[in-house]
């Protein structure tokens, strides 16, 4: 309690000691004022009533009046703090604020707030002044001295003369006495705002005037008459909140009151909202409109409707209804239907084996005016793929009207290549009734899995033969390639436009770049070409497979060493050879007959002296025996001729004794007779 009281004298206090500020505050606030229940402030032409609380004392209905009419124009039910603007917040008069309430005193503290608007901007000079319009106060601003940044005021009131100095740039708040309440000032600050725009010593003074957009100076406070009527009315004052929720147009919400039963419909939501109040038979009781932030409270039927503040949604046709009515009031739930929509995407249709994963996107979304409850998502998983990542089932326990769930993502890894279906999510819920409810997403008719076959690449050249090694002399040489892709499924499994990139020495001169086009898995392709070989080098050629994969994403593979080619002259060495036993014989012979004679004969005799101990003499054979019969016939053979040419010879010799001598001619001469019998007996 002595808390409470210490508080309450600080709020007293400061509401009535004025500031200095450097900047235009924001609205005017009269001092608390204490309120029973059922008593009123009489501020200006208004009256500000303290109508009704609730049973724990947390809410009050407060009830404005214009003066002469005996219906509120405003009926807010206000917390401690929050405000209520009037009479529109766009354009308002001034602000009721619940600053405190006594529920151990069954009291209110209620604060008046007008926001500040400029009255009129003025220049006058040191030792001027200037009276506001007739129309307020007798209240005179004179400037006594000025100064280069700042100037000194009088501020003259009916009652009291204020003096202060305001620097360029800041302002001075100035409080007016309303009236005294039970011993307490009321006062209305700031009442009259300076703001000091500039100054010049001994010379002009530029300054705004502000004042409060409801700028009244009587006030009073009218307390409750005594009666014994309002505990029997307090029974039927709408003081128990009986709905708080959403209202779509056209609904229409039904609850009883002391066993009478009455229907309240949503006919258009707006700034200003309109609702119909109907009987049980469905005939109108009163059709009225109520304000977004505000409330209306009927005198037909002890009701009222509030729309808090921000709480209607134009897209969707509905608004946030507090209706509050008596004690005991009930209202019948409206059961509302959900309509679920799945959708099912996909990061693409078209992936490659052992490359990126495919990401799997799930939408749940209630596009219906009604709840749906434990809500169970199963995602599909297809043949030929794997779950990676997600847990492929999710659970939500409650998924309002017109909200979507958080997207669900989960990853799925390809095992092998084709073109596989992707079926549909299932969906499984409970709608407001307790029904259970099963809805499906669409499909992903295809996803296709492509794969790389497994690539090779061999290089050879030519020289009589296909070889990887080649040794030439000649000035060109012709190069093959041959690329091979193996798989098992050529659809599935391919590559696109594939070239072959020489990895050429400076020696070979040639085309550097083979197009291979598409290859698809059991495919082989070879290419041919002659390249220049420009000087002598031990050439080794390497190349780059720069390809495509199905997707079109670009890939090299390098293959060194693919062919050498060896364009070095050969290197004359001299080398002894050993012939073989075989050989031996017909060297020798070849060698015996280049030569000449004399050199044939000495090197003949060396080869015998060398080869005669290897030749073993022979076994069994009498060769005395034989040279002896050799000899006997050599000897008959030569008698045989001798005698024979003896013969013949003795023969010759009587045919030239009886051979005469013819007359004529010359006779021979004795050397030439002797010639002829010489070769005679040499016959």
């Amino acid at each position: 309690m002595r808390k409470v009281a210490i508080l309450i004298v600080g709020l007293l206090i400061l509401s009535v000691v004025p500031l200095v500020k450097s900047a235009v505050p924001s609205t005017a606030q009269v001092t608390l004022i204490e309120l029973g229940l059922g008593d009123s402030v009489i501020f200006g032409n208004y009256e500000i009533k303290f109508a009704d609380v609730n049973p724990s004392w947390t809410k009050v209905n407060i009830h404005i009046y214009e003066k002469g009419k005996t219906t509120p124009s405003a009926t807010p039910v206000l917390g401690v703090g929050e405000s209520y603007p009037f009479p529109t917040e766009n354009n308002p008069l001034f602000y009721v604020k619940i600053a405190w309430i006594k529920s151990y005193e069954k009291t209110i503290y209620l604060r008046i707030e007008s926001p500040l608007k400029k009255l009129e901007s003025k220049t006058i000079n040191e030792g001027g002044t200037y009276q506001l319009p007739s129309w307020l106060p007798e209240i005179k601003i004179k400037v006594v001295e000025a100064y280069d940044d700042s100037a000194k005021f009088e501020i003259i009131l009916p009652y009291e003369t204020i003096t202060q100095t305001i620097s360029e740039g800041g302002g001075y708040g100035v409080p007016y006495k309303i009236t005294e309440i039970s011993g307490k000032t009321i006062s209305y600050y700031p009442y009259v705002y300076i703001y000091l725009q500039s100054s010049t010593k001994d010379g002009e003074v530029s300054f705004d005037i502000y004042i409060p957009e409801y700028a009244a100076t009587s006030l009073q406070v009218k307390k409750a008459q005594v009666s014994q009527e309002p505990s029997q009315q307090t029974t039927l004052e709408p003081t128990e909140l009986i709905y708080n929720d959403i209202l779509y147009v056209g609904e229409i919400l039904t609850f009883n009151i002391n066993q009478t039963t009455y229907k309240l419909r949503l006919n258009s939501v707006g700034y200003y909202s309109s609702f119909s109040v109907f009987d049980k038979d469905n005939k109108p009781i009163k059709t009225f409109n109520v304000k977004e932030g505000s409330g209306y409270q009927l005198s037909q039927v002890p009701i009222r409707v509030e729309i808090p503040p921000n709480s209607v949604e134009l897209s969707y046709n509905r608004t946030k209804v507090r209706l509050y009515a008596p004690q005991g009031s009930e209202v019948q739930p409206i059961i509302r239907d959900a309509d679920i929509k799945v959708e099912l995407s996909v990061s693409t249709t078209k992936i490659l084996l052992d490359g990126d994963e495919l990401i799997v996107f799930i939408n749940v979304e209630n596009q219906g005016k009604g709840k749906a409850f434990d809500v169970n998502v199963v995602a599909p998983i297809p043949d030929g793929f794997e779950l990676r990542s997600g847990i492929g089932t999710w659970n939500l326990k409650m998924l309002d009207a017109f909200t979507k769930m958080p997207v669900l993502v989960y990853t799925l890894k390809p095992t092998q290549v084709g073109s596989y279906k992707l079926d549909t999510v299932n969906v499984q819920y409970y709608n407001e009734a307790g029904e259970k409810k099963i809805v499906k997403s669409n499909t992903i008719s295809q996803i296709v899995v492509y794969g790389l076959p497994e690539l090779s690449l061999s290089g050879e050249a030519f020289n009589g033969t296909w070889s990887t090694y080649v040794h030439t002399q000649e000035k060109t040489a012709k190069l093959k390639f041959t690329v091979s892709a193996e798989g098992n499924d050529a659809e599935y499994e391919f590559i696109k436009n594939a070239t072959i990139k020489l990895l050429l020495p400076d020696s070979i001169d040639g085309e550097t770049e083979l197009f291979v086009g598409d290859l698809k898995a059991g495919e082989t392709k070879t290419l041919e070409s002659e390249y220049a070989l420009l000087r002598p080098d031990n050439a080794i050629i390497s190349a780059v497979l720069v390809y495509q994969d199905p997707l079109g994403n670009w890939h090299e593979e390098n293959f060194g060493n693919l062919v050498v080619v060896n364009s070095l002259p050969p290197a004359i060495k001299e080398v002894k050879v050993d012939l073989s036993p075989e050989e031996l014989p017909q060297y020798v012979n070849s060698m015996l007959v280049k030569l000449d004679d004399e050199t044939r004969v000495l090197l003949a005799e060396k080869l015998y002296n060398i080869t005669a101990p290897y030749i073993p003499p022979e076994k069994g054979v009498n060769w005395w025996s034989i040279l002896t019969i050799l000899f006997v016939i050599v000897s008959a053979v030569l008698a045989y001729n001798y005698i024979d040419l003896k013969s013949k010879y003795e023969k010759v010799l009587k045919e030239l004794g009886r051979r005469k001598k013819r007359p004529g001619g010359l006779p021979k001469k004795e050397e030439a007779l002797k010639s002829e019998e010489k070769a005679a007996e040499e016959a």
